[in-house]
């Protein structure tokens, strides 16, 4: 063999010898390789995605004549109090994921759990891709023993289901777009998934919504009562300065009465602006709009997922080359390197 390398110096010519080398020596293995690889993927169950894209950055702004910075001292602020989740943290929660495999779909001409017709595979262990096999073996080997075979379908089931959902956000627009992959022979299956996720996303929102809507009416009735007892409070001491005081003319008297006409005032304040907030909050505990807007409804892909044989073959050659490539050149050190 030529030396690909010597004195520091690269001979290109040596180079493109030594490939046709390695592709004469080992064709016999590219072909075998490729061929199986090529059954493989036209017997091999097809691949169908879906994709559902929405907004999450509607905030509604309450505005009442009374509400102003005076809230603030009613011990609850107008604004800053929305409670907003996480939607990658949801679509990996349990909650989510029993929702989804544990309803209903027409799958075929029938009507099905996911649970039901995922979970029947959930002890299959064979496969021809050797990775994946690997991978139900130790998955089956790691399972704890006292499971039933119900609790071991809904687990492959929703195993099954977490790794079918990819996620992505822009954070500047708040748009977050989620992709349903399955591999099935029914297509409409994934874009059912979409839909049943999407719902139960816009279900949480509205959910938390309520929950708190419920903590702050809660809230400012118990601020509403204190600050109610401190205005009777401050007219109750009016009336008694007012009965002891008929003629009020000494600056004394003038200065108190002011202060006590402004604590009046300031109560009367706080107590109208804490009603408005209230009244705002049971409308929040019965509102069932939502701040997440649906931009593209889920529509199954035109194409399969994943990649395309062409580009499989490719990837497979080039690692196979790059594999007898080392091999050789280990093997030839001497002569290729010098």
């Amino acid at each position: 063999m030529n030396p690909i390398i010597e004195k520091e110096n690269v001979s290109f010519t040596n180079l493109y010898r030594f490939a046709i080398y390695i592709l004469k020596k080992y064709s016999k293995y590219f072909s075998l390789i490729l061929v199986l690889y090529s059954v493989y993927f036209f017997i091999k169950a097809p691949s169908y995605s879906s994709d559902i894209s929405f907004y999450t950055n509607y905030n509604k702004s309450s505005n009442l004549s009374s509400l102003s910075v005076l809230s603030d001292l009613g011990g609850f602020s107008s604004e800053g109090n929305d409670l907003r989740f996480s939607v990658s943290h949801y679509l990996n929660s349990d909650r989510l994921l029993t929702q989804v495999v544990e309803k209903e779909y027409v799958i075929g001409k029938d009507k099905d759990t996911l649970v039901n017709f995922w979970g029947s595979n959930y002890n299959k262990v064979f496969s021809i891709n050797p990775i994946s096999m690997f991978k139900k073996i130790n998955r089956k080997f790691s399972l704890i023993t006292n499971l039933s075979e119900e609790e071991k379908k809904l687990l492959f089931a929703k195993e099954k289901l977490a790794r079918s959902i990819n996620h992505s956000e822009d954070r500047k627009s708040s748009l977050h777009t989620i992709t349903i992959e399955i591999d099935d022979i029914y297509p409409s299956l994934s874009k059912d998934i979409s839909n049943s996720i999407f719902q139960s996303i816009i279900n949480y929102s509205t959910e938390v919504t309520s929950i708190k809507a419920k903590e702050k009416s809660s809230f400012i009735e118990g601020r509403l009562f204190e600050i109610k007892q401190d205005l009777d409070d401050a007219e109750e001491t009016m009336r008694l300065f007012l009965e002891k005081n008929k003629n009020i003319t000494s600056p004394s008297l003038i200065l108190q009465q002011g202060r006590l006409q402004r604590d009046i005032e300031l109560y009367s304040h706080l107590y109208l602006s804490l009603s408005d907030q209230l009244e705002l909050s049971k409308i929040d505990q019965k509102d069932t709009t939502s701040s997440i807007f649906l931009l593209d409804e889920p529509e199954i892909s035109s194409y399969k997922s994943g990649r395309s044989l062409l580009q499989s073959l490719l990837i497979i050659f080039t690692f196979l080359f790059s594999i007898f490539f080392s091999v050789e050149g280990f093997k030839n050190k001497n002569q290729l390197f010098r």
